[in-house]
């Protein structure tokens, strides 16, 4: 196994050119790219949808940490009031509880992608992060809600704004160049 992944012991080649294979849990680039258009819509139908992909990827097994994290900032986004437009059975009112949910969701994409890219030995967490573009703020929350208090929800919620328009800006590049820098091919 390599970073979570099973590693298949075929390698492919292609006009002389070696390549490991992965195993993902989706079918194509389309489903992915399609999954990415129903996430990042305005359409709570098209969310769900893609939620529900998402769900189908993670039975398979072998999510990458960016996708699940992804997916978690916005479901807590659609529990959070804040983000809701109307009130809904599935808001979560509890200020520290939604801080909570933010926190755990930063800390899982700061220490899913950067640990995985550094020798714990040689770099800090943050000198890590900066070489791959993750922003200091989300080092500074999860060093924060690891190691002393939860940030105030109102940063917690900036942060997985900055982290959703990442994701939607790039047109979900970011996320993808990240998989691909954490499991490369």
């Amino acid at each position: 196994m390599e970073l979570g992944f099973p590693k298949l012991e075929t390698e492919v080649e292609d006009e002389g050119k070696e390549y490991s294979v992965k195993l993902v849990p989706w079918l194509s680039w389309n489903e992915w790219n399609w999954v990415r258009e129903c996430l990042f819509s305005s359409s709570r139908e098209s969310i769900n949808e893609a939620l529900k992909r998402i769900s189908a990827w993670r039975s398979r097994g072998c999510l990458p940490i960016v996708i699940e994290v992804t997916v978690s900032i916005i479901e807590i986004q659609l529990k959070d009031p804040f983000f809701r437009l109307g009130s809904s059975n599935e808001a979560v009112d509890s200020d520290d509880v939604l801080s909570m949910l933010h926190c755990m969701s930063i800390l899982r994409l700061v220490n899913g992608v950067v640990e995985k890219t550094r020798k714990k030995t040689e770099v800090s967490i943050a000198d890590a992060a900066n070489a791959i573009g993750v922003p200091r703020m989300l080092i500074d929350i999860r060093h924060e809600s690891s190691h002393r208090n939860l940030p105030s929800l109102n940063i917690v919620r900036l942060a997985s704004v900055k982290v959703h328009k990442a994701s939607v800006t790039s047109g979900y590049k970011y996320f993808q160049e990240l998989v691909m820098y954490v499991f490369p091919g």
